[in-house]
């Protein structure tokens, strides 16, 4: 994708996050009106543009590279997890911050609210969709296999986690998808229609976010550039380095540098205030995050571009 291209997709995301904050500080969209629209985005609008995204013609591959995605993205997130482990023993972390660390650095990516957006833009809507549901997942199952229990020891895995509108719609895409079975016309239209809301409400909400972040308490912790440090620019930066060393279409690997180039998601924040465990710590760290996504993003995206060129 040309240069000029990629940054006039990045100045819509970007001004659509501009929208939701101003909003916030208007008190247009409130505390309680963000958390209904994460909801609303979440379990209604994201599963139609999956439903969607499962209308894609014209290349036999699709499946097989949502998988490969899902693979590397859990490879991924294992690695990083263990870089966590050695950074966060070497700074002498407590149990708590090590947990926040991983949870919003090593596994965390925003695959929802930024993934599905940029992935979209650069990617186009079908192919952008199947890549970033597929991400979706592996951040589901890493999430609640591992990342959880360092928020909770000691509790076990409640399986029952795993059954969100959004795996149960990741289901239903691949085998629409495996089988080349198609939606009734009108259902395929609605599921159309819906999903294109999604993308600007979800930027919208990562703009309120950032609305209700008190950016001089984010500029002074120095842990919190730590996470985005890592998250932002070095293990994005590590996974593109090993992927042009793998013999993968450009189109894959750049789907997979977008979801390796995103802020820390908000998942582990909403636990930890569930838990009682460093909970200011993990919203500053999305919120951080989020913010210096601004330069971190635009950056490895231009990088992503010259190394897999579409």
């Amino acid at each position: 994708m040309a240069f000029g291209v990629l940054m006039g997709q990045i100045a819509v995301i970007f001004l659509e996050v501009l929208l939701g904050l101003v909003g916030a500080k208007c008190r247009v969209i409130t505390d309680r009106d963000s958390k209904f629209l994460s909801d609303f985005v979440m379990k209604l609008l994201l599963p139609c543009t999956m439903l969607a995204g499962a209308s894609m013609e014209g290349d036999p591959e699709i499946v097989l590279q949502a998988g490969i995605l899902f693979v590397l993205l859990l490879a991924l997130f294992v690695v990083t997890t263990g870089i966590c482990r050695i950074v966060s023993r070497l700074r002498g972390d407590t149990p708590g911050q090590y947990a926040v660390l991983v949870g919003t650095t090593a596994a965390m990516p925003n695959c929802g609210f930024i993934g599905l957006p940029l992935c979209s833009a650069v990617l186009g809507s079908a192919r952008g969709t199947v890549f970033a549901t597929m991400a979706m997942a592996a951040y589901n199952v890493w999430f609640f296999t591992y990342v959880v229990s360092l928020f909770r020891p000691g509790e076990k895995l409640d399986w029952k986690s795993f059954i969100t509108p959004a795996n149960i719609s990741t289901v239903a895409m691949l085998v629409l998808l495996v089988t080349g079975w198609r939606l009734p016309g009108p259902v395929q239209t609605f599921c159309t229609a819906v999903g294109n809301c999604t993308t600007p409400l979800a930027l919208m909400i990562v703009g309120v976010l950032l609305a209700d972040s008190h950016i001089g308490k984010l500029l002074c912790n120095g842990f919190l550039y730590r996470i985005t440090l890592l998250r932002g620019i070095v293990f994005p930066l590590l996974f593109m380095l090993v992927l042009r060393l793998l013999p993968l279409d450009n189109a894959l690997c750049m789907g997979l540098s977008i979801i390796a180039s995103c802020p820390a998601g908000s998942l582990a924040a909403v636990v930890a205030k569930q838990t009682g465990t460093e909970e200011t710590l993990a919203s500053q760290a999305v919120a951080h995050s989020t913010l210096c996504m601004l330069v971190t993003v635009p950056a490895m995206l231009m990088l992503a571009g010259v190394l897999f060129p579409l």
